[in-house]
């Protein structure tokens, strides 16, 4: 569906960006896989994507850095030639009371939560134009976009600001056939388990949380938000164009949204 097609997953060495560059690499995709740091989690991630007979590149860089990300993305284009996916995943989180956010955490989370996305997706498209090959950038949002909790104000701030980005990048890109779209998974069980399981099931503790909270009962998994970024990177997507996606499992039919983690 996707065979031959050059992805670039930011923050893609573990949990959801793991996820999606595993799915892509399954649909044919060439793969850049990038994070702050060459560990274990990248270097397990570069094996299995290999398992699927495409080009795997590797691209550390810090995505609040401007310099570090054009870097990042002129690599990736001289590794493969051009460019037709990003998504936009990279997170941070600092979980804090409002009245305890300090400068230093705002900077934080929003250059890499926020800059990052835009920057990124601003030199991706610059390269897509220039090159006239149409192409898709999904940012992965989250439902704290839309509604609130306790101790994440900066980092919904971001996300809600991600949603509003992507309106106006499908308003401006559409024309040049580059179609962009955001992804805002609910809880998604994204930690590191044994065996790679957290890719098939929520763990113990959070699934029992989510039979309470989530109406259908399942707690998610970073597939459930990798399976619809490839369905939007297709086909399927040719007409969707600037909304944000929920996948939460109906979480935002309950309100307050409570506290899974």
């Amino acid at each position: 569906m996707l065979n031959g097609k050059n992805a670039l997953i930011t923050g893609s060495k573990q949990g959801i960006g793991k996820s999606i560059a595993i799915k892509l690499a399954s649909e044919g995709c060439n793969i850049g896989v990038n994070d702050i740091i060459k560990d274990q989690f990248a270097n397990e991630t570069i094996n299995i994507l290999k398992k699927y007979g495409v080009n795997v590149s590797w691209h550390k860089a810090d995505i609040s850095s401007k310099a570090q990300t054009d870097k990042m993305i002129d690599d990736f284009i001289d590794k493969h030639g051009r460019i037709d996916i990003l998504i936009n995943n990279a997170v941070s989180s600092i979980k804090k009371p409002f009245l305890d956010i300090t400068e230093e955490d705002w900077e934080f989370e929003v250059g890499n939560a926020l800059k990052g996305y835009l920057f990124c997706s601003q030199k991706v498209a610059n390269e897509m134009i220039k090159r006239k090959n149409p192409g898709r950038i999904i940012s992965i949002s989250s439902i704290h976009s839309l509604v609130a909790a306790d101790n994440n104000t900066v980092y919904g701030i971001c996300k809600a600001g991600i949603n509003r980005m992507t309106m106006s990048m499908a308003k401006e890109l559409g024309k040049y056939n580059i179609i962009c779209n955001a992804i805002a998974p609910g809880y998604i069980d994204s930690r590191t388990l044994p065996k790679n399981e957290e890719y098939l099931r929520a763990g113990e503790g959070y699934a029992d949380n989510a039979k309470t909270h989530i109406p259908i009962g399942i707690g998610g998994v970073p597939d459930n938000i990798s399976g619809i970024t490839v369905a939007l990177c297709s086909s399927v997507g040719d007409y969707i164009n600037g909304q944000t996606i929920t996948v939460d499992g109906g979480l935002l039919k309950r309100f307050p949204v409570p506290d899974l983690e």
